[in-house]
């Protein structure tokens, strides 16, 4: 079996050193990522929930991103999921205008 990318010393010290400074400077919501604010509350102290502070890759592994310091930045989980590695494109949800809130469309 292969070791995680993300458990490797190099990585964890420099996600840990990102975060610890982040949090630091006194970031307390969630910054979004190009094309995508947020501001959801960050937490720092609970892993995994959605608005958990996580190290994110600017430019990720897979297009030759590093895990150096100046290559991680803090997300919240919901971010670094929603952005995955770039290949995904965010799927847009609706809004309360693109549902009828009257029958007037029924014709039958």
């Amino acid at each position: 079996m292969a070791a995680s990318r993300t458990g490797t010393a190099t990585y964890l010290r420099n996600r840990r050193r990102v975060l610890t400074q982040a949090r630091a400077d006194g970031l307390t919501h969630c910054p979004g990522y190009v094309g995508h604010p947020c501001g959801r509350e960050l937490d720092w102290d609970t892993p995994l929930l959605p608005n958990s502070a996580e190290a994110d890759h600017i430019v990720p592994p897979k297009f030759g991103g590093t895990d150096n310091i100046d290559n991680l930045t803090p997300l919240c989980r919901a971010c670094n999921v929603t952005k995955g590695d770039g290949t995904r494109v965010p799927i847009e949800a609706p809004t309360a205008e693109d549902f009828p809130v009257t029958r007037d469309w029924f014709a039958g």
